[in-house]
């Protein structure tokens, strides 16, 4: 990840701070590498009137509705990544009706991510769910 989508990443995990579920969504697009610099480019990412970044999940969701159409892109396994994300916000119904194309790493990185949104980071560390 390059210098400026890791001071991104932090910025939007300051803002999430608090929420284990927009917690875990954060840290799984900004492990993950593609959505965050992707969400930048096609301003999903704003800053709010006290200058925090944050993303914009509404809208975020509805690009996945609308998967494919241009404005956002990405591999079949990492538009389940960024519904998944969406879905661990808890403020969207996405379907993940294929999160079997998700890719061994991208598993590991969305099985963290679940267990982090339900029980805390300390939690889903303590289940050793990432590769070594």
């Amino acid at each position: 990840m390059n210098h400026d989508m890791t001071d991104l990443a932090t910025r939007l995990a300051e803002r999430a701070a608090g929420s284990w579920q927009e917690e875990a969504a954060v840290w799984l697009l900004a492990t993950h590498g593609h959505w965050l610099p992707e969400l930048e480019r096609t301003q999903l990412v704003i800053a709010d009137v006290d200058g925090q970044s944050r993303i914009a999940w509404r809208q975020v969701a509805v690009a996945c509705l609308s998967a494919g159409d241009g404005s956002l892109s990405g591999t079949l396994s990492e538009w389940q990544v960024l519904r998944l994300a969406c879905l661990l916000t808890g403020r969207h119904a996405l379907s993940l009706a294929n999160v079997s194309l998700l890719d061994e790493p991208n598993k590991r990185l969305a099985l963290h991510a679940v267990a982090w949104a339900s029980g805390g980071r300390a939690w889903a560390d303590s289940l050793a769910l990432l590769a070594a």
